[in-house]
């Protein structure tokens, strides 16, 4: 929910630098960290991904971000879904 109705909006109105969205991200990186160890394939990825995020962030890469973002919102949605496996998955 925080990258759809939260992060990606913003990045519609917000400058990508803005301190609201380092700000959401980094709550996400907290959430991601926390809740790894309960997506054993993939929790590792999505704590690397949102790194990646957050590097885009601060380098003010908007179309970057947004599309890791996109990309990341599927991942989780899969996962919510009981998806047995992520797309490029190794596993």
């Amino acid at each position: 929910m925080t990258v759809r109705v939260g992060l990606l909006p913003d990045l519609e109105v917000l400058r990508v630098e803005d301190r609201r969205v380092a700000g959401k991200l980094a709550g996400l990186a907290v959430r991601l960290r926390q809740q790894a160890p309960l997506w054993p394939a993939y929790g590792e990825r999505l704590v690397i991904v949102v790194s990646r995020a957050r590097e885009l962030q601060r380098a003010g890469d908007r179309t970057g971000l947004t599309a890791v973002l996109r990309i990341m919102l599927r991942w989780l949605f899969r996962l919510s879904r009981g998806a047995a496996r992520l797309p490029g998955g190794q596993h």
